[in-house]
């Protein structure tokens, strides 16, 4: 028989002492005991009365720390201890785990799921370091973090709007985003008591809302100051808030994961090096997640189980959309998670409820374009009506504009909901269901974002990727129909998307990107169309023809109309002087130096997981 003996700081065993009454571990182990009961584990000092050894026993001191029973929360032992001290995890896999549970009366075992994963064993505590979890222990990095943290003072907390304009900011956030994605939780309503925190909510609010049209006046870092461009504007509350974490200010660490979520979802890169960032930082945000063990299930009873399963909702939701943006591996899955996701979602508020069904839909279809999920025929996935969905949720009574926002995420879903064969691609005829649900769905996020609610939208980061995917399905019914009336369609219609995204390259960095090989495409098309009518002569015989149909087309009826005959008129080829000649390939046409190629691989790679993370490469590119 092994038995386990401590030591003291130098090394040498402790004398053990004979105690009268087992402590409480090893009663509930039925072990006997060896530990002599020192007041920071057992709760008990030798000069203790057994009345109050008893007591101690039946009903353990609140000053030591205790297993979470539920997910961890900022005081929990799941990220600190009662003296303020951060918790360590050890799973059960761990051979230290073993050793860990023998010797240490302070460790505890998890119970978020029956048998527990492993135990919580407390840190104790270090005058000699710094109590930032983020913080280096090499002298010299130390000296760059402190550096670090007085730019942080000195620049970035500073870096806030007016509290004139971030009254109008907030506004615009807790109206269109924050039924949608609530990511911030109650953050919202409660003061915070850290002031640094308070400075990073008001930042990450003002990021938010600034995509909103209505905010454009309110784009200010002080109050005497000029008004920006959502550009800057963004770039500096992004770099400030990056800035902030990087340093190792946030400590709390469900508010950590709650900020790097909303910044992986709201932040813009502005270069090519911050490409990765978004999908970095919702890294970084599921990687706190499990670290506090918020993916296991708690009970209903607890007073913040509402609260967490929200937050689990949040995270889970935005690594699905992060894999559909940036063409990435999931990072959670269903099998690690203890709660019942369906359960979590009918939990939710109405609106935030219907936008999680949505992100399960595109869960699903995520499946279908995995590495060995790959299909040798058509495959399309069902999907139930928009409207039944709705219902469902109890979302009737949401405003329309907020349903809106959520049906151009259905659409964006029900576009990628089906695969074809990659040798079947490049050709104009489809499935018959695939073609359809495409088609239908282009046209619909066109028409909302175009027409029925332009400039009412939440605008969000799906409202740009709904209007891309319209983009790529049109561009592969321009690029590859061998009817000149469906080209022409689709040219109007790839025109209409283009002009939709380019109302949104000063907000949305993919909005950017797509609009300037979009143009290039535009530009490279006319002038092959000029080049063919002019050898063959078709231009003098569609003018004598088509003068009366051409201008019933510019007729404007609608915005897209009009940004079509803003468009013919400043020098876009009509499409309709190549009638004559339906078999007649315009892109064959193009200039041997355009790099068509690459422009075929990143508006049809649209529409299949891969070339989104790419999309920086396609900026430098064309842009």
């Amino acid at each position: 028989m092994v038995r386990f003996v401590e030591s003291d700081s130098t090394g040498l065993p402790l004398k053990r002492k004979q105690v009268a009454q087992a402590c409480a571990r090893c009663r509930r182990r039925k072990k006997r005991c060896f530990h002599s009961n020192d007041e920071n584990c057992a709760g008990e000092t030798p000069d203790s009365s057994p009345e109050s050894r008893e007591a101690t026993v039946r009903a353990p001191t609140t000053e030591r720390p205790t297993p979470p029973e539920v997910e961890p929360l900022p005081d929990r032992p799941g990220s600190r201890n009662p003296d303020g001290h951060a918790s360590r995890f050890i799973g059960d896999l761990s051979p230290e785990a073993i050793l860990m549970e023998a010797t240490s009366l302070c460790s505890h075992r998890d119970v978020s799921v029956r048998g527990g994963l492993g135990i919580w064993q407390p840190r104790a505590p270090d005058s000699t370091k710094p109590t930032s979890p983020f913080a280096l222990n090499s002298p010299s990095r130390q000296a760059v973090q402190d550096l670090l943290k007085a730019y942080v003072w000195s620049h970035c907390i500073a870096c806030c709007p007016p509290s004139s304009d971030y009254a109008i900011l907030r506004r615009i956030y807790l109206e269109k985003l924050d039924p949608i994605f609530p990511i911030l939780g109650s953050h919202l309503t409660t003061p915070l008591q850290d002031e640094i925190e308070g400075k990073v909510l008001q930042q990450i609010v003002s990021l938010a809302a600034a995509a909103d049209p209505g905010a454009t006046s309110y784009l200010r870092l002080n109050p005497e100051g000029t008004l920006l461009s959502r550009h800057d504007f963004c770039n500096s509350l992004s770099n400030s808030i990056q800035t902030i974490i990087d340093a190792g200010l946030i400590t709390d660490r469900i508010f950590l994961i709650r900020i790097l979520a909303a910044l992986s979802l709201y932040m813009q890169p502005s270069s090519p090096d911050e490409a990765d960032v978004p999908a970095l930082l919702n890294s970084r945000a599921v990687h706190q997640m499990h670290t506090l063990g918020l993916q296991m299930a708690s009970e209903d009873s607890h007073t913040n189980s509402q609260a967490n399963r929200s937050l689990f909702c949040c995270v889970w939701a935005l690594d699905r959309i992060n894999s559909a943006f940036y063409g990435r591996a999931c990072l959670i899955h269903e099998r690690d998670v203890g709660w019942d996701v369906d359960d979590c979602i009918a939990a939710q508020a109405p609106p935030f409820r219907l936008f999680l069904m949505i992100v399960g839909l595109l869960d699903k279809v995520i499946g279908l374009y995995r590495p060995g999920n790959r299909q040798e025929k058509e495959f399309i996935t069902e999907l139930p009506i928009f409207e039944q969905m709705i219902l469902d949720a109890g979302a009737a009574r949401v405003p329309s504009s907020c349903l809106a926002s959520l049906e151009i995420f259905y659409h964006s879903v029900a576009i990628l909901s089906s695969q074809s064969p990659s040798e079947n691609r490049s050709t104009a005829l489809p499935a018959p269901a695939t073609n359809s649900r495409r088609s239908l769905a282009a046209d619909r996020i066109t028409s909302i974002v175009g027409q029925e609610f332009l400039g009412q939208l939440s605008y969000l980061p799906i409202i740009p990727y709904g209007v891309s995917l319209s983009l790529s399905v049109s561009y592969r019914k321009m690029r590859h129909s061998n009817v000149p009336m469906f080209r022409s369609r689709g040219k109007q219609a790839f025109i209409a998307n283009t002009t939709l995204l380019k109302s949104l390259d000063d907000t949305f960095w993919t909005a950017k990107t797509m609009v300037a090989m979009a143009e290039q495409v535009l530009q490279e098309m006319d002038r092959a169309v000029a080049s063919i009518t002019q050898e063959t002569g078709l231009g003098d015989a569609s003018k004598k023809t088509d003068s009366t149909s051409r201008g019933n087309r510019e007729l404007p009826v609608s915005n897209n109309g009009d940004d079509i005959a803003i468009y013919t008129s400043q020098g876009g080829a009509d499409m309709s002087a190549l009638e004559a000649v339906p078999d007649l390939d315009v892109f064959g046409h193009f200039d041997p130096t355009f790099n068509l190629g690459a422009v075929d691989a990143a508006l049809e790679g649209n529409l299949d997981f891969g070339a989104s993370s790419n999309w920086f490469d396609w900026q430098q590119l064309w842009g």
